[in-house]
C-alpha cells in the first residue's frame, strides 16, 4: 500500500514538471522580429510620394506632387503583423528585441510630432495632444508663501463670527 502511494506521489510530481505551461505556443519567431523591423524602417524613410490627376470637369491632367507622413504606431505594426495590441505589450515584456522595436516607435513618433509642430503643419492642441503621450509637460508650479496655518485661518474665521 506504501509503495503505491510513493508511486503515486513521483506520477503527480513528474507531472507537474511536464505540464504546459497554458495557452497555446506563441506565434513569435525571426520572421515576425524581421517584418518588424522592415515595418520600422517603411515608415522612418516615412515620407510616400502620391501623384494625381486632378481637375475632370475641364478635362485637363494636372498632377501633383504631395508628400504624406507616414507616422508609425504600434497599431500598424500590430495590423502589418495580424495580432492583437494586447500580444505585441506581452512580447515587448517577454523578448528585449521586440521591445526596442516598440521603443522606436514611439521615439520615431515623438521626433515627427516635435518637426511638423515646429514647422507648423500640427494644430498646436493636437500636437500637445500627442507630446503628452510621449512624456512631454507643460506644467506651471505655483509656490505659496504665507505663514498662515488652517489652525490660524479657524481661529480668525470664529472671532470674525463671534
Amino acid at each position: 500500500m506504501k509503495v503505491g502511494k510513493v508511486k503515486l506521489k513521483r506520477f503527480i510530481v513528474m507531472r507537474k514538471k511536464l505540464k504546459n505551461k497554458g495557452g497555446r505556443p506563441t506565434k513569435y519567431n525571426k520572421e515576425i522580429l524581421i517584418k518588424s523591423k522592415e515595418y520600422v524602417k517603411k515608415c522612418k524613410d516615412g515620407f510616400i510620394k502620391e501623384v494625381e490627376s486632378i481637375n475632370s470637369k475641364t478635362g485637363r491632367k494636372r498632377f501633383r506632387t504631395r508628400l504624406k507622413v507616414n507616422l508609425p504606431k504600434v497599431e500598424g505594426l500590430c495590423l502589418s503583423l495580424s495580432i492583437t495590441r494586447s500580444t505585441a505589450y506581452e512580447w515587448a515584456k517577454n523578448y528585449k528585441e521586440f521591445s526596442d522595436i516598440l521603443e522606436q516607435i514611439n521615439q520615431i513618433q515623438a521626433n515627427r510630432v516635435i518637426n511638423e509642430a515646429l514647422s507648423g503643419r500640427y494644430n498646436p492642441l493636437i500636437a500637445k495632444l500627442l507630446l503628452g503621450k510621449h512624456g512631454y509637460k507643460d506644467d506651471s508650479k505655483i509656490e505659496h508663501s504665507g505663514g498662515i496655518s488652517l489652525t490660524e485661518a479657524l481661529k480668525k474665521a470664529d472671532e470674525e463670527n463671534d
